[in-house]
């Protein structure tokens, strides 16, 4: 007769086993990095672990793929109504069509694509009434971001924006594309210093929506006058940071949208986009 297995917990069931390590499990307590350790009834180490796996080597590439054409859109370098054929793709990125498919389904799901059945895959047209709804989104997000930076802020991020107001002030007066490829760095970058992965990701994403909108209007815009307050704007999240101050840096992350809002009004001016 095979015996009955009794839980720990049960009356007269008595210690377990010394060489029955199912009987000795009690719990799994996770550690800095983030493994998970079996612990025994008498608090000791199973000798058991289980880390968060790492991205496998389609994924790496299929996110690469990803962040490689979501720039393009976002720099006006793959324009609205392009079409995007998947063979085109795949042959450019050495891979076959199921990852381009799923790259273009989470380009969709961002509004930066849309299915046309029958027709293709293509980058959407930018609704300018729509940019305007973001735009307000993004300053009201941005106000309320404060409690969820890094802490402490320290120099090192304070140079780091620092160094992208030098960047800005380098560029050779009307180079879109490199406004655009600054712009993208510096916003993920700054973004970076969000500890709140749902936050950081919210502002990334609305921050891709609004930012075709804004380098297409750049070349009728005063270039200088527009680097100039793109400067003033990094110097003001700058001070933000070197005073450890993190509710005035989404305020101060708040401000810089409000006059990219008002920099896109200016333009609608000259009248809508073709």
């Amino acid at each position: 007769m095979r015996p009955v297995a009794r839980n720990a917990g049960d009356p007269g069931s008595g210690p377990p086993a010394d060489g029955d390590a199912s009987m000795r499990l009690r719990y799994g307590a996770r550690d800095s990095g983030g493994a998970l350790t079996l612990k025994t009834q008498d608090g000791g180490d199973a000798s058991m672990t289980r880390r968060p796996r790492d991205p496998t080597a389609p994924q790496i590439r299929a996110e690469n793929i990803y962040q490689t054409l979501r720039n393009r859109i976002c720099t006006n370098r793959i324009p609205p109504d392009t079409l995007l054929r998947e063979e085109v793709l795949a042959a450019e990125f050495n891979v076959s069509r199921s990852p381009i498919r799923k790259v273009l389904a989470k380009l969709e799901h961002e509004g930066l694509v849309e299915v046309r059945h029958g027709v293709g895959t293509h980058v959407t047209q930018i609704d300018a009434d729509a940019l305007v709804d973001i735009y307000r989104a993004r300053m009201s997000i941005a106000a309320a971001t404060g409690p969820y930076f890094v802490t402490p802020l320290t120099a090192a991020h304070a140079d780091m924006v620092d160094t992208y107001r030098d960047r800005f002030r380098a560029l050779t007066p009307g180079d879109a594309n490199g406004f655009a490829d600054v712009n993208l760095q510096f916003y993920r970058d700054l973004t970076g210093l969000i500890a709140n992965t749902c936050m950081r990701e919210v502002h990334r994403n609305l921050f891709y929506g609004t930012s075709r909108m804004w380098l297409m209007k750049l070349p009728e815009l005063d270039w200088a006058d527009t680097i100039a307050k793109v400067c003033d704007e990094l110097d003001e999240i700058t001070r933000a940071i070197r005073r450890s101050d993190p509710m005035a840096l989404g305020y101060a992350m708040r401000n810089g949208i409000a006059f990219n809002l008002s920099q896109f009004q200016l333009a609608r001016e000259f009248g809508e986009p073709e």
